[in-house]
């Protein structure tokens, strides 16, 4: 199976739990995973502004965390000029241009609005919110996906987490997937 690249946005890499899956999902060859810094300051900043009890150094070591446990998902910044030739919502131009230069065909992003299809389409790239990205996984792999549902359930240890427990907390974020999964009698 061919891996194609995919960039995540710093909204689908927020949340813990959605992280989780998508590195996980990563790890499991569905996919490779990129990111820039510049997603990633911005993933932890909105961690930090939105959760005012939050340790910023707790939350700067899981973003780094995820840098050593996929050190190749870290991508260079894009050339200026290719932010700058970017048509999409200019707070996001970052973001295409950073798919554009590793040559994904995906930008998983739940801010849809800032990749217009006009914007994106002229560059071979194609912006899928996280349900979306996870369905088309659950079609590639069904099997590949519980199992790393499962091997999230695995990890829990603060608290225990069984991998229905874990579905109960992905079906807010894919619930087309879960919903996909459980026809299958997977989840």
């Amino acid at each position: 199976m061919a891996v194609f690249p995919v960039v995540l946005d710093a909204n689908v890499i927020y949340g813990i739990v959605p992280a989780d899956l998508l590195m996980t999902t990563a790890g499991r060859g569905l996919y490779r995973a990129h990111w820039t810094e510049q997603i990633l300051d911005e993933a932890r900043r909105n961690v930090i502004a939105n959760n005012p009890h939050a340790d910023p150094p707790t939350i700067g070591r899981r973003f780094d965390l995820m840098n050593r446990a996929m050190p190749a998902a870290l991508i260079d910044p894009p050339a200026t000029e290719l932010v700058e030739a970017m048509t999409n919502n200019p707070k996001d131009r970052h973001v295409l241009a950073a798919a554009v230069s590793i040559n994904a065909e995906v930008i998983v992003t739940d801010n849809l609005a800032d990749f217009p299809i006009e914007s994106c389409r002229p560059h071979g790239v194609e912006a899928h919110s996280l349900d979306q990205f996870v369905t088309d996984l659950v079609s590639l792999d069904s099997q590949q996906v519980w199992a790393a549902i499962v091997e999230m359930a695995e990890r829990r240890q603060r608290p225990p987490k069984s991998p229905q427990q874990i579905c109960e907390i992905l079906e807010r974020y894919t619930p087309t997937a879960l919903q996909q999964l459980r026809g299958q009698n997977l989840a």
